[in-house]
């Protein structure tokens, strides 16, 4: 049989029924429902950045117009009587949105993705109640087109390539197509390969649509050169993705069984793979790394501030010895409150330093348990690479959590001496001072550190693909 012959047979008895077309186009509206939901959620994130560092900016513009006020006239100065203390410069910090943020919600959902650091606030109240009730990686968020592509592609795989040749045995025409000199094992291939093809194309369609309309001039646009190469990369993940589910049908499909036991069977291992290793992933990663107690930190920290508060004349002497240098301007206007709070926020935050730590080191401990099931689900390996493609992994929120935190910790070390000592600062030390910049970690790096379950999958893919070949040599053209 000639491939443009089995390309006619194969449009007319697969992809021309009203139910297949149908099926189709309601593939396609879901891929295109995940890819604008995406972009409604990242378009939402990138304005609430932008409104965060409008806010912050405007707010510290005030603040350097009254210092320079100070500077200009002195005690004539008609400013509040706290202006030029560092504890009052805030900085606005986020995680930088990627160019394919919008195929893949991942952890941006429930992790912080901005904040305003300021020596005010402790590191307890730095970022949302979200940061500590974070789920495993595993989590998928709201919906989008890779959540559509992990759990709909291998269902429509399924739906037309279950009976790939098992429709024919039983039906009583696989044994006629072998009189006529038609190779069994060619047969499977061809019309595998193109029933899958026809899936992909659609796929890959609405990938297209979603990616011209990620293309917005608003503030969470990317330009199409910023774009191609993630979606080129997201493209490779899809057909590796697909290229699994493929061979496992392949597998099941050459066993010479019945098309109802195919499609039972197959429908099992889509359910345990896409559902139930995921389910039990993030169950066992709880189990064996449990979240610390928010309850129990909050209490912790909200006991250390009210003991730092009830000593806090010997907390400020005890700063004093540690910094004999440091000369307190008497005659100075900032209020005594201002010293007192940096130094009850500083002690709560070198208290509460562990607690932190435990969470972290949970959620690192959780990130490694997970890696091991990764190489048991196709589903898990998959939405573990689109989230570090999209930069929405739980690994890269928490490392901009880390950095802004850290951020706060130097500055508090730079600015101490003078907040203690009632110095105010002047606007060329204020101008000098950096602003926060997220140190990511390069995309290729991130990648590669995840690569390492698609690739078993994509050997185990091949050696199911020899199976297949195996099974076929024995396929009986009957029904027995």
């Amino acid at each position: 049989m000639r491939m443009t012959d089995l390309i006619a047979c194969e449009s007319k008895m697969q992809f021309q029924r009203i139910s297949s077309l149908l099926l189709l186009l309601a593939f396609a509206a879901v891929l295109v429902y995940g890819g604008l939901a995406g972009k409604t959620e990242r378009d939402d994130r990138a304005a609430a950045i932008a409104g965060h560092h409008a806010e912050i900016a405007e707010a510290m513009d005030e603040w350097l117009a009254d210092l320079r006020e100070l500077e200009r006239l002195g005690s004539a100065a008609e400013v509040p009587p706290a202006t030029g203390s560092a504890m009052d410069v805030s900085f606005a910090s986020s995680l930088p949105q990627a160019p394919l943020a919008d195929f893949a919600v991942g952890q941006s959902d429930l992790m912080p993705f901005l904040g305003e650091i300021s020596l005010w606030d402790p590191d307890i109240r730095l970022f949302s109640n979200y940061e500590f009730a974070d789920p495993v990686s595993l989590a998928l968020g709201g919906f989008d087109i890779s959540k559509a592509v992990i759990l709909f592609l291998p269902l429509l795989l399924i739906v037309f390539c279950f009976d790939v040749i098992a429709a024919d045995r039983d039906a009583g025409r696989l044994g006629l197509a072998v009189a006529q000199g038609v190779s069994v094992k060619r047969l499977f291939w061809q019309r595998l390969l193109f029933r899958a093809a026809v899936v992909l194309l659609v796929t890959f369609a609405a990938a297209l649509y979603v990616l011209a309309s990620g293309l917005s001039s608003g503030p969470g646009g990317a330009g199409l050169g910023e774009r191609l190469p993630a979606f080129a990369f997201w493209s490779l993940l899809v057909l590796a993705y697909g290229f699994f589910w493929l061979m496992l049908i392949a597998w099941v499909a050459s066993a010479n069984k019945s098309g109802e036991f195919n499609v039972l069977a197959l429908l099992g291992l889509w359910a345990g793979l896409t559902l139930v290793v995921p389910a039990a992933t993030s169950a066992t990663a709880e189990a064996l790394y449990p979240t610390p107690s928010r309850l129990a930190y909050l209490a912790d920290a909200r006991e250390v501030e009210n003991e730092t508060r009830l000593a806090e004349a010997d907390v400020a002497n005890q700063f004093m010895l540690d910094h004999p240098e440091l000369l307190v301007n008497q005659e100075s206007e900032i209020p005594a409150f201002v010293q007192s709070a940096f130094l009850v926020t500083s002690t709560v935050d070198e208290a509460t330093r562990p607690i932190v730590d435990d969470f972290e080191s949970a959620l690192q401990s959780r990130e490694s348990a997970i890696g091991l099931f990764r190489f048991l689900s196709p589903a898990v390996a998959a939405h573990g690479l689109f989230n570090e493609l999209a930069g929405t992994s739980a690994r890269r929120h928490q490392d901009y959590l880390t950095q802004a935190r850290n951020f706060k910790a130097d500055y508090a070390e730079l600015v101490g001496p003078n907040i203690v000592a009632k110095q105010p600062i002047d606007s060329g030390f204020y101008q000098a001072i950096p602003e926060f910049r997220f140190a990511g970690v390069p995309l290729r790096a991130r990648m590669s550190r995840e690569m390492a379950p698609m690739i078993f999958l994509i050997l185990l893919s091949i050696g199911m693909m020899s199976l297949a070949n195996r099974q076929l040599r024995s396929v009986s053209p009957i029904n027995d």
